[in-house]
């Protein structure tokens, strides 16, 4: 499943190669998906328990996560950009020796991107004029602080990591991999990428087809739960063709077939020698050498982020409630739901595409999610137009 990420370490890098996707990839004008912080909305954070897993697949207590050997300064690098570094500034590293930072730039005061991307540029030039050799300038590479985009995510995750959890749990896998929706999406469920990689795990439109993910107005990739359910399909089998979680995770970025191939070519299946020693930059490229990398680094800073950050709270689940549409309705129709609030009725129903919001039905069997407090109101308004559907169905025999 090759791709390219919008996440937290990728979402917002400014006009380099990247891991992932600069700022103007991401798809322009998706709902903000805060709702609001206020009292009603937080809950304490709790501190994840990856114990209890002996029997999950490829888990063994202690190890199945560990740093390969080779990689620990390239997960602390991960974890300092996570956690010393705002999004308001960042550093300008070596792109093979990721530790290498040669200096922090400041972005406070910027407003524009071309302001942003100039003394990036600037502060570029200068080191690259101090360095000895081409191979060093050409690896330079800048690298936007998360600090405050992880807090986010943090909070995001406590609508959905239990759930996500449950499933991943149910499917005998390992609980850790829930956390590689840090990395893709920062769990903003409105991560659109113009390459066409959607939702909290994004996934590619090609690889949710042949599992009847995607519909005109329906695309479960969005859902959070049903991405989750296909995910761990995925993930599960990734681990079925490399038999290793730290191959098996890269494969969820760079393709399992492609890393199995590497492993082949290379003659070793340890991550860190890969990584080392695979000479073809295009083919696997930084944002693959540093998947992995990055998710040991978010599980690191998630289970210990009352050492990392002064606040760390946790988002209530949405008060929502499922219910299966008995008959065909409209987009309008749910917002009436949501008291007019579109941008709440599209954070409850992200699945819900452009083509639906547009006004094109929405089939009889999708599963919405409505407010609890007005559950009951849209059962009697679904009961009113299936029985006016049933009569002018009557009428018209």
């Amino acid at each position: 499943m090759k791709k390219l990420s919008v996440s937290i370490l990728y979402t917002v890098l400014l006009g380099v190669p990247t891991v992932g996707l600069a700022q103007d990839d991401i798809a322009a004008k998706v709902v903000p998906q805060i709702l609001g912080r206020s009292p009603e909305e937080v809950r304490p954070w709790r501190a994840p328990a990856f114990s209890e897993q002996s029997s999950a697949l490829g888990y063994s207590s202690g190890s199945a996560f560990s740093i390969p050997k080779g990689m620990e300064k390239q997960v602390q690098f991960w974890v300092d950009i996570y956690t010393k570094y705002s999004s308001e500034e960042g550093v300008i590293h070596d792109s093979e020796k990721v530790e290498v930072v040669y200096e922090v730039v400041d972005l406070k005061g910027l407003k524009t991107e071309r302001e942003k991307q100039k003394k990036i540029d600037e502060v570029k030039k200068t080191i690259a004029e101090k360095l000895s050799t081409p191979e060093e300038k050409e690896r330079l590479r800048f690298q936007l602080g998360q600090k405050d985009k992880m807090q986010d995510a943090i909070f995001y995750s406590g609508r959905y990591l239990e759930d996500m959890e449950k499933i991943f749990r149910e499917a005998n896998l390992p609980i850790e991999l829930t956390r590689l929706a840090f990395v893709e999406s920062s769990f903003n469920i409105m991560a659109r990428s113009k390459v066409g990689a959607s939702g909290i795990w994004q996934i590619m439109p090609y690889t949710a087809r042949p599992y009847k993910m995607i519909s005109p107005v329906v695309d479960k990739r969005n859902h959070p739960i049903e991405a989750t359910k296909l995910a761990a399909r995925l993930l599960r089998n990734n681990y079925s063709m490399l038999e290793s979680w730290p191959l098996a995770v890269t494969g969820y970025n760079h393709g399992p077939t492609g890393v199995l191939k590497m492993t082949r070519d290379y003659e070793t299946r340890e991550l860190g020698e890969l990584i080392q020693n695979v000479r073809s930059r295009k083919s696997f490229g930084f944002a693959s050498r540093n998947f992995y990398a990055s998710f040991l680094a978010a599980i690191e800073v998630e289970k210990n982020a009352g050492k990392y950050f002064e606040s760390v709270v946790w988002s209530k689940p949405l008060n929502s409630q499922d219910l299966k549409l008995p008959v065909a309705i409209k987009y309008k129709d749910i917002v009436s739901w949501f008291d007019g609030d579109d941008r709440k009725a599209q954070i409850f129903n992200p699945h819900l595409t452009l083509k639906a919001r547009q006004g094109h039905l929405i089939p009889a069997k999708t599963i919405i999610a409505v407010p609890k407090d007005k559950y009951n109101v849209a059962l009697i308004s679904l009961a009113r137009k299936d029985r006016t559907v049933a009569m002018e169905d009557k009428k018209g025999r």
